[in-house]
């Protein structure tokens, strides 16, 4: 009806483009909420110190003479960041931000063009909305980064595999450049890639004898080389030589974090290996290979070291709700005698069930599009895949709601999992500041901190980091500690030593450090230090000792 209004199926292009814009700019509330006020934490000011010295000699080198490789197009952009916005939290963290916003198109893009609109919808929200998303966008590590990367690699490499055009070629190279770069688990893509081809390979013939022989000769090549970068690094014998078991408590976490929703994405997979076979092949080796060498390879226990899949599991999630959609219209058209405007076909067990369902005559929606087309100026057109659409959104929105792995309100500070505490390093530092003296002697258990808020760390309180040992940790065997030079206390007689060379001096130490602590030297700073400030968080609490005050 010209000049009236059009109620038109839910998912058109045209309302995906606006949802799509709401996400945006909700995700984007949600991770630069107060972006600069929380304190960097330990992992953070290894990154920003590092891009600190990035910016101002060229290379990220420690005072201790340290180049920090890891991870160094994360140090460059965070160094660049400081560049355009000063030496902040915000500007630290800034790079995060932007490559949380992009996930959550990249998500969109893989589910919509590997399914249909819903499914890279659901994703999209699902990403948008995850406390562990939004969170590690929000903070000045790595691992957002490595997740985009990791993310569009696998997108680009089906689009090659499957087109053969060149641009999508240089293109991959780039992203699986930048997920190498961004962290050493990007080189999880070489198992998953050399799998898919394989099996490609093997269920399918013809495949070898239709692919380009340049291709082929080309992609084994760059598979070598990135195989011998990786060897020469280090990575294969140190992941080989480590043998741990965390497959129980990883499981627990996921399940104590993720609830209803991990279990969803497990039928997910099911239905994305009916639906299209390669691209199940692809996205669930790209989970599980990770997984796996994380579970039973990685020796520091970690969540975040899970994140850089996470999304997978949403697309999953995603391919299942559609399943449901697709599975209930059905039922839903033929009871109430309506059309399923759905564009997607329907999973061949959506087929066969239809079958087994009789035809009704309740019509039901039938009475509301005729209401509705009674009303002045109104033309609609309700489907049964309308109506199940909404429902199953509704239902997501309401279990997203109550479950705590999503959030709609932005906060100050999220919890980063296990092994990564967030004391309020800038404020015990803060502290120090207003009653420093030149002379003090600064006593850290964990330096990076202290160097990038108070200049300095002249000690470290040594203790074993991450189960390697204290070797790890200092330069050379020597007793210089890596990230700061400062010297490392090791045992309660040098402590000893350190506080009668030095009139006044402080002591910082956090719940985390605290713990690994040699007994001895906390007997030592109970007993003969005063603790001059403390925080009343019980996780992330520190505290700040002195003496000669």
């Amino acid at each position: 009806m010209e000049g009236g209004h059009t109620i038109k199926t839910f998912g058109t292009a045209h309302k995906t483009h606006w949802v799509i814009l709401f996400l945006l700019i909700s995700g984007f509330i949600l991770r630069i909420y107060d972006l600069g006020i929380q304190s960097f934490w330990f992992d953070e000011a290894i990154s920003s110190t590092a891009a600190v010295a990035f910016l101002e000699t060229g290379t990220p080198t420690f005072p201790s003479g340290l180049v920090y490789s890891r991870a160094i197009l994360n140090t460059f952009l965070i160094a660049l960041s400081f560049k355009i916005f000063g030496i902040t939290e915000f500007a630290a963290r800034l790079p995060s931000v932007m490559f949380g916003m992009l996930t959550i198109l990249l998500v969109y893009l893989m589910g919509s063009k590997w399914g249909n609109h819903r499914i890279g919808l659901i994703a999209a929200v699902l990403v948008t909305f995850s406390v562990w998303e939004i969170a590690w966008s929000r903070q000045a590590r790595m691992y957002q980064q490595l997740q985009f990367f990791y993310l569009l690699s696998l997108f680009l490499f089906y689009e090659y595999t499957r087109y053969k055009d060149p641009k999508w070629l240089m293109l991959l190279i780039f992203s699986v450049t930048g997920a190498v770069l961004s962290h050493v688990f990007g080189y999880a893509l070489i198992p998953v890639f050399l799998l898919y081809l394989i099996i490609s390979a093997i269920k399918e013939r013809w495949m070898l004898k239709d692919v380009d022989n340049r291709f082929i000769a080309l992609f084994i090549l760059a598979c070598m080389a990135l195989f011998g970068f990786v060897y020469n690094k280090g990575v294969i014998t140190s992941v080989l030589n480590t043998g741990v078991n965390y497959y129980d408590t990883y499981i627990y976490l996921l399940k104590k974090d993720l609830g209803i929703f991990l279990f969803i994405a497990v039928p997910g997979g099911t239905v994305l290996v009916n639906r299209d076979w390669k691209r199940g092949l692809l996205l669930i080796s790209a989970l599980i290979i990770p997984l796996y060498f994380i579970f039973f390879h990685v020796l520091l226990l970690g969540t975040r070291y899970l994140y850089f899949v996470i999304p997978i599991l949403f697309l999953l999630i995603g391919y299942f709700l559609d399943f449901v959609i697709e599975y209930s219209s059905g039922i839903f058209s033929r009871s109430e005698g309506v059309p399923n405007h759905s564009k997607t076909q329907p999973a061949p067990q959506v087929s066969k069930m239809r079958s087994f369902i009789s035809s009704g005559k309740c019509a039901s929606i039938n009475r509301i599009n005729r209401y509705l087309n009674s009303l002045p100026g109104m033309t609609c057109n309700i489907s049964a895949t309308t109506v199940t659409s909404i429902i199953v959104a509704f239902l997501l929105i309401f279990a997203m709601y109550f479950s705590p792995a999503f959030t709609f309100t932005p906060m100050e500070k999220y919890n980063l999992g296990v092994n990564a505490p967030q004391p309020d390093f800038k404020k015990a530092y803060s502290f120090i500041k207003e009653d420093m003296q030149p002379n003090d002697a600064i006593v850290s258990a964990w330096t990076p901190p202290a160097l990038f808020y108070l200049g300095k760390s002249d000690y470290w309180l040594g203790f074993n980091v991450v189960g390697t040992g204290m070797d790890k940790f200092l330069v050379n065997n020597s007793s210089r500690e890596v990230y700061t030079n400062a010297t490392a206390i090791a045992d309660v007689e040098t402590f000893r030593e350190v506080v009668d060379e030095h009139e006044r001096g402080w002591v910082v130490v956090d719940s985390l450090g605290w713990y690994k602590l040699r007994p001895s030297i906390k007997d030592f700073i109970s007993g003969n230090l005063t603790c001059y400030m403390t925080t009343n968080d019980t996780r992330d609490a520190i505290k700040v000792y002195g003496w000669g005050k």
